[in-house]
């Protein structure tokens, strides 16, 4: 009896040892099946293989993958082939860890050209040059304005209280950033506008240690892939991540409400300049110009066919407003020109001056039905760029204010400043953003009604 009692319990424990190892075995088999992610498109990196937002160690789990099956979808897997040899092997999976731990290796990924361009990993961004103020964004945001060696006077001048300038060693007018100044300052990395590939490419073959990233701002869907493509190739992932996560939150919040608006309101987006007294036109910004895409995710943006096919905008006077006014659109969104945190004359812009300006632009429409009805709303020169989605929750809750609230505008706006540029304010005491002021009442009239 005790006999067989001892290998009945013998025969459990073996039982149990194979259970066991069954179950380790699963466990391991399931850590090491690639994980099912949603493609996103927004990184074009060679090696993003399940082209999702991020380079990690789900690429690698992919890339083993499909070495091991031997089968790659490449309609499926278009950034698989790291190395761009045509083929997934074992070297791709290597060249993604290189990647991950952030070794030094090439990298390709596709530019804004749809060209694959090839750099030294991590690109060097010791000396940074930025072609216009767009750039100096991006180059803040991912936490590198202090190695900003060169850029525009719009970076230097009107925001030298935004931004810590001891930095910058030359600038220039506009955006007109030159083959010969890069060379001067030894930049390593510089962000430029697309417009500027002749110059930045010139400086490149010149020094041999110039990496160029051109930027398009005039379509807001592609901000968040700039910022994390630029990211992974100077391996700043972290504050990447934290500006995709700052806009997709932003954004989820505004499908919400715009799902409970139902029909957008039609709006016109005009730009108004500070010696606009001085002008007999007004500028109309279209659709093709990064305001009007971007405001376009709240608001059916007025568009022309006789807009300008360079810039996208159109010029017209007072009494083209009069006349389109109630029938092409019922708001008119005026982008005050040289506002937010700019400096004006040795003084910090202040709402009380951005107020005042307003009031005295407001008085171009005052014929129409939108100033009758309280429908002129003022904001900022920031939507083609990517601090402009900082503005955007502000801006929907003056369209609908029965929506939106004001408070989340304004949080919004102060998230941004205290996490992805260097001026420390308070949004609501420093700054021109939006109209706050008393003399236009039926501005006011219109929002206390919600």
């Amino acid at each position: 009896m005790a006999k067989k009692s001892t290998i009945i319990v013998a025969l459990v424990a073996v039982v149990a040892l194979i259970a066991l190892i069954c179950a380790a075995a699963l466990l391991l088999n399931g850590d090491d099946k690639p994980k099912d992610v949603t493609p996103t498109g927004n990184v074009k990196v060679l090696g993003n293989a399940n082209n999702d937002d991020y380079i990690n160690n789900d690429d690698v789990k992919l890339l083993e993958s499909i070495v091991s099956s031997g089968i790659w979808e490449e309609s499926k897997y278009p950034y698989a082939d790291a190395n761009n040899d045509g083929r997934v092997t074992s070297a791709d999976v290597d060249l993604v860890r290189s990647i991950i731990q952030g070794k030094s290796c090439k990298v390709s990924y596709i530019d804004i050209y749809d060209r694959i361009a090839t750099v030294d990993y991590p690109v060097s961004h010791k000396r940074i040059g930025v072609s216009y103020w767009q750039q100096a964004e991006l180059a803040t945001l991912l936490g590198c304005w202090s190695d900003v060696v060169l850029a525009s006077e719009s970076t230097t001048s009107s925001n030298s209280h935004r931004y810590d300038t001891s930095n910058i060693q030359k600038s220039f007018k506009g955006s007109n950033i030159t083959t010969e100044l890069i060379l001067e300052c030894d930049c390593d990395l510089v962000i430029a506008s697309q417009g500027k590939s002749n110059v930045v490419d010139a400086a490149a073959a010149a020094s041999g240690s110039v990496t160029p990233f051109y930027v398009d701002v005039s379509k807001s869907s592609t901000y968040v892939s700039t910022v994390l493509t630029l990211g992974v190739l100077i391996n700043e992932n972290q504050k990447a991540k934290e500006y995709a996560d700052y806009v997709n939150s932003l954004i989820e919040k505004l499908d919400k409400g715009m799902a409970k608006v139902g029909t957008k309101a039609k709006s016109v987006i005009t730009l108004m300049y500070a010696n606009q007294s001085t002008r007999a036109d007004i500028i109309v910004e279209c659709e093709g110009t990064g305001a009007a895409d971007m405001i376009g995710l709240i608001s059916d943006v007025y568009d022309s066919p006789t807009k300008s096919t360079s810039n996208f905008r159109m010029n017209v006077e007072k009494d083209w407003f009069i006349q389109n006014c109630g029938k092409e659109f019922e708001f008119v969104i005026i982008q005050q020109e040289g506002t937010d945190t700019k400096k004006v004359d040795d003084t910090y812009y202040t709402p009380q001056m951005y107020n005042e300006r307003f009031e005295e632009a407001v008085t171009y429409y005052e014929m129409t039905d939108a100033y009758k009805t309280g429908k002129l709303l003022g904001t900022t020169f920031s939507y083609n760029s990517f601090g402009g989605f900082a503005n955007l929750m502000y801006l929907a809750y003056l369209l609908y204010p029965d929506v939106f609230s004001e408070e989340d505008g304004w949080k919004a706006l102060q998230e941004y400043f205290d996490n992805f540029t260097t001026a420390k304010i308070d949004v609501k005491k420093q700054g021109g953003w939006f109209y706050t002021g008393t003399v236009y009442h039926q501005y006011n009239d219109r929002l206390a009604k919600h």
